[in-house]
């Protein structure tokens, strides 16, 4: 690896007896510091002393004096301005020494150790927190040993179990502990046991750790992903990699399901009647030392492509691994701005308060649209290569050639005069007013090109290594667009946000209104972000050099050529709703997107009328015969129409009495369940209301109507409303009351 595995500068790496500033690091297993060669600074505003500077997405200067300080020691006056932030030390040293982590590099193999727990939850709530007891922890490592640790089965005691795992961390020493989504569960819940059992939790992190140091945690704020750090260790959260894949658009995230993606084989165990107990410590054995096998070759399909990105970045390992998506686009146009003596003394969010009036992005999202709901026999995927960089590219926008200079009334067009861009924005209710230099390539330009000539020769690759630096390339390039969207970014502007996504909603509402003028308005079928599904054959290069025609005629400087178009062939499709689909590929295999197909909350009974619709559909044989069978609920037993819920939060935080989460937690407390956080609880629609599956004592009791009607959704969902049944049929769940009925 050309980089480290993890690198710090901040207060509290001074050198205590120079007072120089240190960056510390790990490589091939060892702590070191190392003097910055970046010294923080500070501007002041000084007219007469100062040095002019151009400021961000403006064709403002200012004069600022600069200031060197060591953080913790010297004094920073309050009125003191900052390039990109105040505590942002370790990427100002990224942006300003571009290579100085290459000096460094960990280059012995990387050791990663792999990791999954199970816990036993015995009242079938969702097994989080101190009460739970860890029953297995299964581990895998990249030198190829394999090892679950069990509880002791006969005092059901995992005091043991938690010390054999850490001393195992400890011997092994790896660089990188993985798992999926260890950070959100399995990490917090071995800490929640170690409480439980009255270890010493210091002494228990120091343990897992190489610099005796404490485990870095952070709550999630805001939706915003868990962090966690240990010393000496990169903390690789698999789960996070498996939800920016755009290959898995669509599917859960859960291991097992991208596990089958990928063509693995995972054991599963039923727990919709189970416990993990009622199986046998052998079953539990070979079910987590499956999901411990699965994660560790998500881990082998992922660690290359985050190990790339860091590398061509520049930046120690751990430092992608915890930066948020915006982090590619802050450090290289950081970089570009950097050079060119461009600072940001500002965010997005105080540039252009008219935009974020409400501390959140109040901009026009990308279009979707469903035009055919239903069955259709051909489906032909019309789509934008990397939409969003070609648009940049073909505008030349970017933060150092892009400003936005005033607003215009609204009108949904896009217009070029007079030298300026009008782009419009039904959010912002404004036409935003673009001046874009053509003089010079913007640095989103330059970065665009660059990553597009690096991915050519790995995008026709047939290796491993070329798909996944291929992918890696594919990931830091989609997300330029992002970050220049983000009110928190200063290395960014919004101008260029905006202008992408109109450019692109505009484009590809061109492109529905050239193919339907073409080939029929029933041609197009659904349209979403920088794709149009159709049931025609389009012509791919004639459609895209109209497309390049009509942009050229609208904005005469724009280098229209960057605009192209691919083409993919699918069997057919089920078009249910926005954003939800089946598709049958050209390999017969089916694809289901969206969340009618994602809930782990519904019950065996929804799943199976769900599985059967989908089938019937996709392979066009729904008639009366079928709608009558799914009709018949008498194969159903008591545990199919199960369904089940978490809380979220604590029972006062819940504001209404009428709500459902509410409603179980109240039903709970009867059979003494106290209501807490990350609780499930198992319930059926009864004729007499709600009621867990330990209140209900017979398939007799359920409110047949509430699962009819939940049939008659899905028919209207798969736009089938004509097939839907208005009342219930009798079956054996009401014959009983039917027969008393007649006699009465």
């Amino acid at each position: 690896m050309k980089v480290p595995l993890i690198a710090s500068i901040n207060k509290r790496t001074i050198n205590l007896e120079t007072k120089e500033l240190m960056v510390k690091m790990y490589r091939n297993g060892q702590a070191m510091a190392v003097k910055s060669p970046f010294v923080p600074y500070y501007y002041i505003e000084d007219e007469l002393h100062g040095e002019t500077k151009k400021l961000i997405a403006s064709d403002k200067t200012a004069q600022l004096k600069k200031y060197n300080y060591i953080p913790g020691k010297d004094h920073v006056p309050n009125h003191a301005l900052f390039d990109g932030g105040r505590e942002a030390l370790l990427e100002r040293l990224c942006i300003e020494h571009p290579t100085f982590f290459a000096d460094y590099p960990n280059d012995q193999d990387v050791k990663c150790l792999v990791f999954d727990i199970e816990t036993h939850s015995p009242d079938g709530t969702f097994p989080f927190g101190e009460k739970y007891p860890i029953v297995a922890i299964g581990i895998v490592t990249s030198t190829g040993e394999r090892k679950v640790f069990l509880w002791d089965n006969e005092t059901e005691d995992d005091k043991q179990l938690l010390w054999d795992f850490a001393h195992f961390v400890q011997d092994y020493d790896p660089d990188i502990i993985a798992g999926w989504n260890l950070v959100g569960y399995d990490i917090p819940q071995i800490l929640h046991r170690v409480r439980y059992n009255h270890l010493n939790e210091s002494q228990y992190k120091k343990f897992l750790n190489r610099d005796g140091s404490n485990w870095g945690y952070e709550p999630p704020k805001d939706n915003r992903e868990l962090k966690m750090s240990a010393g000496g260790r990169v903390i690789l959260d698999l789960l996070r990699w498996a939800r920016l894949d755009y290959s898995l658009s669509g599917l859960p995230r859960g291991l097992k399901q991208v596990s089958q993606a990928f063509g693995l084989d995972p054991i599963e165990l039923d727990f919709s009647t189970k416990t993990l107990m009622d199986y046998s410590i052998e079953e539990i054995h070979d079910y987590v030392l499956s999901d411990v096998d699965c994660t560790m070759f998500m881990y082998n399909h992922y660690f290359p492509q985050i190990q790339y990105v860091a590398e061509v970045l520049c930046v120690p390992l751990a430092t992608y691994v915890n930066a948020p998506s915006s982090y590619i686009t802050k450090i290289l146009q950081g970089r570009s701005l950097f050079e060119q003596g461009i600072v940001a003394l500002d965010r997005n969010k105080e540039r252009h308060p008219d935009i974020f009036r409400f501390d959140k992005g109040n901009y026009q999202a990308a279009h979707i649209e469903l035009y055919q709901q239903g069955y259709q026999s051909k489906n032909i995927k019309v789509d934008f290569s990397s939409y969003y960089p070609s648009i940049a590219m073909a505008l030349n926008l970017g933060p150092d050639t892009t400003r936005i200079v005033g607003y215009d009334d609204y009108t949904n067009d896009i217009e070029f005069k007079d030298g300026i861009l009008y782009i419009p924005d039904n959010k912002v209710n404004k036409r935003l007013m673009l001046q874009i230099d053509t003089d010079k390539k913007s640095c989103l330009y330059t970065m665009c090109k660059n990553f597009k000539e690096m991915r050519k020769p790995y995008k026709l690759g047939k290796t491993k290594e070329d798909k996944s630096k291929s992918n890696a390339l594919k990931i830091m390039v989609n997300t330029f667009y992002g970050a220049n969207a983000n009110p928190y970014v200063s290395y960014g502007d919004m101008g260029v946000g905006i202008a992408i996504t109109a450019v692109a909603r505009w484009l590809l509402l061109s492109a529905v209104d050239i193919i339907r003028a073409r080939h029929g308005e029933d041609s197009v079928v659904y349209v979403h972000t920088d794709g149009i599904n159709t049931n025609v054959n389009v012509d791919v290069d004639w459609l895209t050099k109209r497309l390049q025609v009509l942009m050229k005629h609208h904005i005469p400087f724009a280098e229209s050529e960057n605009i192209t178009m691919d083409k993919d062939i699918f069997k057919e499709g089920v078009w249910i709703q926005v954003g939800n689909y089946i598709l049958r590929n050209l390999d017969g295999s089916v694809t289901k997107h969206g969340s009618t197909f994602k809930s782990k909350s519904r019950s065996i009974f929804y799943n199976k009328v769900l599985d059967r619709l989908s089938d019937a559909r996709l392979n066009n044989t729904v008639n009366s015969s079928f709608i009558n069978k799914l009709y018949e609920l008498d194969e159903y037993v008591l545990e199919d129409f199960i369904m089940r819920r978490s809380t979220n939060r604590g029972y006062d935080d819940y504001k209404s009495e009428t709500d459902l989460t509410v409603q179980l937690m109240n039903l709970g407390k009867q059979i003494g369940m106290e209501p807490a956080e990350g609780t499930t609880y198992f319930y059926a629609k009864t004729k007499e209301g709600y009621r867990l599956k330990e209140q209900i004592k017979s398939v007799d009791e359920i409110d047949i109507t509430y699962y009819w009607d939940t049939i008659s959704n899905l028919l209207v969902k798969f736009g089938l409303k004509e097939y839907v049944k208005k009342k219930p049929p009798i079956t054996v769940l009401d014959k009983k009351q039917q027969v008393l009925a007649d006699w009465i």
